[in-house]
C-alpha cells in the first residue's frame, strides 16, 4: 500500500483515519487484542523527533507519513502501527517500566566502565525494546498469516537497513545480525556476513604545527631526564589504555546470538532482561570512546527513539524504581561461562559486577535525597507492615436481653414488661399474666489501645549508610509504618556524636516525615541524646488507663552512653524514662553484650541481633508482640 507523503492517510479536514489507514490501525489492533485511541499522524514532525513514528507517555503514538515515504515503507503502515502499539503493551508498556529500562542501561554503562549518559542509555532502551517489540510483532504476523513467505515487520525492517546495510558501526551490526537469528534468515540478509573491523585508534596530537622551540645544549641536558621520564610515561599509558581496550574487546558474532537468547529468554519481562542486554550492547559504546580518546556520538542510521519520555521522574516514581529488586541484581558480563550457564542468565545474589546504587540513580534523577529514600524506603517496607495496635483490658459488654419471666408480686415495677404482659391478657392479673424481660451477660468487648511509639536510631559511622541501603532504616520503617497504620502515632530521633540529633519533636502520624528522620545519617560517633530523652519525658505524666507507649532503639555496640557512661549526671535518665512507659525495648548488633547488665538494672528488654541484616525481621516480630 503506497502512501503519498501524508495525504492518503488523512481525509481532506486532516483528522480522521482515510479507509486504507483505518483498516492498518484496526489490523494492528487486532494483533495486539488490544483498543486505543487514533494516532497522530503529522506530516514533517519527524524531522524534528529523528523517527518516522514513535510512542509517548501518556499512551499516544504519532506518525509521520512523509518520512515513512522517504523511508521507502509507507507500504507497511500497519506493521508500523503494531510496532508502535508494542510499545504500549509489551515495552516499555508504563512509564514506570521505561525508567527502570533506563536505569538497567545506566548500570551496564557502569559496570562495562563507563558513565551514566541519559542519551546513551535512551539509545539503549530504545534498541532493547525494538528488539522485543520486533521479534513479538513478526511472531505474531507469523501465526496470523502464515502462509505468508515473510512477516510484515520483517519486510519493513529489511527494507529500513537496506540503506545503512555498509555502515561501520560495530554495535549496529550486532543488531542487525539478532534480527537475522530471530527470524532465521541468512546471513547476509539485513547486514554484511562479516563484522566491521574496530576503528582506527586517533593519534595523539603532536604539536606539528606549532613553532619549533630551540634549545641550548645546556638546556638540553638539563631537562634529558624529564624528557625520557615523560615518555616512559606515555609509553606506560598506552600499554594500560591498549590492555583496557583488549579487555573490553567485544566479540559481534558471538554478541548477537547472546542477544538473540536475551531476547527470547526475556521476551516477557523487559526490565530484568534490560541489564543483560545493556551489558553486551555498552562495550560497544565505551571502547569507540577508548579508541577514539573522546566521547563519541550516537548514530541512529534513521532508527531515532521512538519510546521517548525525557521528563524526570517525580519523587515516589524514583521511589517505585528503586524498591524494585530487579534493579538491585549484580551486573555481570554475560559473555562468561559461568553467567551463560543459567537459563535465566540472571545474576545470583552477592555475584560479581559493579553495583549501581541509590546514591547513582539520585544522581541520574536529580531528585531531592530525603524524600526519593523516604519512597524508596517506604515501599521496600510496604510488604512487611500490619496495622498494628495493642490489645488492653476488655471492657465489660452491656447486657443483652434474655428470655420473658413471670413478674411476681413484691418485684420492682419498673421491671415489669408491658407489652410482653398485654400480649398474654388484656387484663394484667399481679403475679399470674404479668412478665419482665430476663437479662444475660455477653462477651466482653475487645478494646484496641493506639500506640505511641519513641523511636531512636543510631546514626554513627558503624551503622550501615542509608543512601546505599541500611537494613536498620527498613527495619525502623517497617515498625513506625505499622504502628501509624493502626491509629498510632510515632516520633523519631536519629543520633551520632554530641549535638547530632535530628527527626521529630513530636509525636506524629505522616510517615513521610518519620521515614526521613529515618533516614538521616550524621556518620559520626555514638552518643545517645540522654539530655533530651530526659527533657522530653520530665514533661510527661506517667501512664494513664487506656495509654500504650512504647521507646525502642536500633544500634550496635557503643550503646553503653544510654546508661550514663561518657553523660556524667545522666545515670538516672534511663530507669526514671522507664517508669512512663509501657516497655522499652533495645535492638542491638553487639556481640559483646555490653549493655544487657545496664538495660536490666533500667528495666530495657533487649533483642540481640546476629547481623544488621536481622533486624527487619526482629522488627516485624516486635510489632506483632506489640499488638499482643
Amino acid at each position: 500500500m503506497a502512501l503519498d507523503a501524508g495525504a492518503g492517510l488523512m481525509d481532506a479536514g486532516g483528522g480522521a483515519l482515510d479507509d486504507a489507514a483505518r483498516d492498518a490501525w484496526i489490523a494492528a489492533q487486532a494483533l495486539w487484542r488490544v483498543e486505543m485511541h487514533d494516532p497522530k499522524l503529522l506530516p514533517g514532525a519527524g524531522d524534528a523527533h529523528g523517527a518516522a513514528a514513535w510512542f509517548e507517555f501518556p499512551p499516544a503514538i504519532t506518525v509521520d507519513p512523509a518520512m515513512l515515504e522517504a523511508d521507502g515503507i509507507g507500504g507497511e503502515l500497519e506493521s508500523v502501527f503494531a510496532h508502535e502499539l508494542g510499545h504500549h503493551v509489551l515495552s516499555p508498556s508504563t512509564r514506570i517500566d521505561s525508567l527502570k529500562i533506563r536505569h538497567q542501561m545506566g548500570r551496564a554503562l557502569v559496570a562495562s566502565g563507563g558513565a551514566e549518559d541519559p542519551a546513551r542509555q535512551g539509545y539503549l532502551a530504545n534498541l532493547w525494546s525494538d528488539l522485543l517489540v520486533n521479534a513479538r510483532v513478526a511472531e505474531l504476523q507469523r501465526r496470523a498469516a502464515p502462509d505468508e513467505a515473510e512477516p510484515g515487520l520483517a519486510r519493513m525492517m529489511r527494507l529500513m537497513f537496506h540503506r545503512s546495510f555498509d555502515a561501520e558501526d560495530r554495535l549496529w551490526w550486532v543488531y542487525r545480525r539478532t534480527y537475522e537469528l530471530l527470524w532465521r534468515r541468512p546471513a547476509g540478509t539485513m547486514c554484511p556476513p562479516r563484522p566491521p573491523a574496530l576503528p582506527e585508534r586517533e593519534a595523539a596530537p603532536t604539536g606539528a604545527d606549532q613553532a619549533p622551540v630551540v634549545f641550548t645544549a645546556r638546556t638540553r641536558e638539563r631537562y634529558a631526564e624529564q624528557e625520557r621520564e615523560l615518555q616512559e610515561a606515555r609509553a606506560a599509558a598506552d600499554r594500560i589504555e591498549d590492555e583496557l581496550i583488549e579487555l573490553a574487546m567485544t566479540r559481534p558474532e558471538l554478541d548477537a546470538a547472546l542477544v538473540a537468547d536475551t531476547v527470547r529468554t526475556f521476551a516477557i519481562d523487559p526490565v530484568s532482561g534490560a541489564l543483560r542486554f545493556g551489558m553486551l550492547a555498552a562495550p560497544y559504546l565505551i571502547e569507540v570512546d577508548r579508541l577514539l580518546g573522546r566521547t563519541a556520538g550516537l548514530i541512529a542510521f534513521g532508527m531515532g527513539v521512538c519510546d521517548a519520555d525525557d521528563s524526570a521522574p517525580s519523587t515516589e516514581e524514583t521511589g517505585r524504581i528503586l524498591a524494585d529488586r530487579r534493579l538491585h541484581e549484580a551486573p555481570v558480563d554475560p559473555r562468561d561461562a559461568a553467567a551463560r550457564a543459567g537459563s535465566s542468565g540472571r545474576a545470583k545474589d552477592g555475584a560479581g559486577g559493579q553495583g549501581y546504587g541509590t546514591a547513582d540513580t539520585r544522581g541520574l534523577y536529580s531528585v531531592d535525597d530525603r524524600a526519593g529514600l523516604a519512597e524508596r524506603y517506604r515501599l521496600d517496607a510496604a510488604r512487611w507492615v500490619r496495622p498494628f495496635t495493642q490489645r488492653r483490658d476488655a471492657r465489660p459488654s452491656i447486657e443483652l436481653p434474655g428470655p420473658s419471666e413471670l413478674w411476681e408480686v413484691g418485684d420492682d415495677l419498673a421491671e415489669i414488661d408491658w407489652p410482653t404482659t398485654m400480649q398474654g391478657s388484656i387484663t394484667p392479673i399481679p403475679g399470674v399474666t404479668t412478665r419482665r424481660r430476663s437479662w444475660i451477660e455477653g462477651d466482653p468487648e475487645p478494646v484496641e489501645a493506639s500506640i505511641e511509639l519513641d523511636l531512636y536510631i543510631d546514626s554513627s559511622g558503624s551503622m550501615p549508610n542509608p543512601v546505599t541501603g541500611s537494613p536498620a532504616v527498613l527495619a525502623g520503617t517497617i515498625l513506625a509504618l505499622s504502628v501509624l497504620r493502626g491509629g498510632g502515632r510515632v516520633r523519631v530521633t536519629s543520633f551520632s556524636g554530641p549535638r547530632q540529633v535530628a527527626g521529630t519533636e513530636w509525636f506524629v502520624r505522616d510517615p513521610k516525615l518519620v521515614i526521613e528522620g529515618l533516614a538521616t545519617f550524621f556518620a559520626g560517633g555514638t552518643s545517645f541524646p540522654l539530655d533530651l530523652y530526659g527533657e522530653r519525658y520530665a514533661k510527661l505524666m506517667s501512664l494513664r488507663e487506656g495509654e500504650r507507649r512504647h521507646v525502642v532503639v536500633l544500634s550496635d555496640e557503643g550503646l553503653d552512653s544510654m546508661f550514663g557512661r561518657w553523660n556524667p549526671g545522666f545515670e538516672h535518665v534511663a530507669a526514671e524514662v522507664r517508669a512512663k512507659l509501657s516497655t522499652g525495648t533495645l535492638l542491638l548488633l553487639d556481640p559483646r553484650r555490653s549493655v544487657e547488665a545496664a538495660a536490666a538494672d533500667a528495666g530495657y528488654d533487649v533483642i540481640y541481633l546476629d547481623s544488621m541484616d536481622d533486624a527487619p525481621a526482629a522488627c516485624v516480630r516486635l510489632a506483632e508482640v506489640l499488638h499482643g
